[in-house]
């Protein structure tokens, strides 16, 4: 009996390849200029630098490369949003597996070289599945079942997309809504601007508490940063710690605490002991800088780098504090 239903088995089977084959490429092409594929193209071709920048989406739009152009400097911004620790060191090693030269310049805000990462592969975090010279499972310590996952999920464009291509349905849900509404929403290469609230604590006990709780761990680097300086270590390559301007709002409820001070203190010390650097730069914009709660615009990210590169061929940058002496801020 079920050899009279073998041809039509057959043909429904292939209708079903056929179907996800046609859907997987479609995928493909939609998502060619996906950022995460697009940034991981860029390190393939990338060589000589002199610069490497690293980092979220405050590095992707804190960095004006075209400032380091007019310094005769070869710079490459590989910040990209909506990543994690985890991410940038991958990029990291991806950087020094493909022998692109540069001093590590790494950026971020708030406790992000202590937290470890939360785990997933969700929107630009994909970018694990595009680099090439980086054995991702090993790197990550996955589990074998995790490892099998992440590769299964590679392999598969639809798996690999998913997460990037619902946020293209919120995005034009969103889109919709606000026509229907007729509501005006700000936005910016990133998102919508309100969006970027969600980046804060909300509260400065809150922070506090977190600042806290970190000052009690052996050491305030987590895994994922200890595992990128590891990398650049064994290169010779120097890196850089930065921490990125914030508007007055956040530097305010957030970083003018002893807390967050002695927090700075003790993590240069340790960035120190293993070769590293940090430069605090929290102060190196006026609010009009700023796209929305955290990002540099682009004329803020202009003033900023043309701030932050004569910083970065000094000899000695100071640990903690302003590190040229004076303030861009308004208040």
């Amino acid at each position: 009996m079920l050899a009279s239903y073998r041809p039509l088995l057959i043909r429904y089977a292939a209708m079903v390849t056929v179907g996800l084959v046609v859907m997987n490429l479609g995928v493909t092409l939609i998502e060619r200029n996906n950022p995460a594929r697009a940034l991981a193209g860029r390190l393939q071709k990338a060589s000589q630098n002199d610069y490497v920048f690293i980092g979220n989406s405050l590095m992707a739009a804190g960095i004006d490369t075209g400032v380091c152009q007019k310094q005769h400097l070869a710079c490459l911004n590989a910040g990209i949003g909506s990543t994690q620790t985890s991410e940038h060191a991958a990029i990291a090693e991806e950087t020094i597996a493909a022998g692109i030269r540069g001093k590590l310049v790494y950026g971020f805000m708030d406790l992000a070289l202590s937290e470890t990462p939360e785990p997933g592969w969700k929107g630009n975090r994909a970018i694990a599945f595009h680099l090439k010279k980086v054995n991702i499972p090993e790197s990550y310590g996955l589990s074998a079942i995790s490892g099998l996952e992440f590769t299964f999920r590679k392999s598969i464009p639809v798996l690999t997309y998913q997460d990037s291509l619902w946020a293209k349905v919120e995005r034009i849900r969103r889109v919709v809504s606000d026509k229907t509404l007729k509501r005006r929403t700000e936005s910016n290469a990133f998102g919508r601007a309100s969006d970027f609230s969600a980046l804060e604590d909300g509260s400065s006990e809150r922070f506090v508490a977190r600042v806290r709780k970190a000052m009690t761990k052996q050491s305030l680097l987590c895994p994922e940063v200890m595992r990128l300086l590891n990398a650049a270590a064994k290169d010779g390559r120097e890196v850089v710690f930065v921490v990125m301007p914030m508007p007055s709002q956040h530097r305010n409820a957030y970083y003018r605490t002893p807390d967050w001070q002695a927090y700075l203190d003790r993590l240069a010390t340790e960035l120190d002991a293993l070769g590293a650097r940090l430069v605090n730069m929290d102060e190196m914009a006026v609010d009009s800088d700023f796209s929305d709660a955290v990002h540099l615009s682009p004329t803020g990210a202009t003033a900023f780098t043309e701030f932050l590169l004569p910083e970065l061929v000094r000899a000695r940058i100071p640990r903690t504090g302003n590190p040229v002496g004076k303030s861009r801020t308004e208040d």
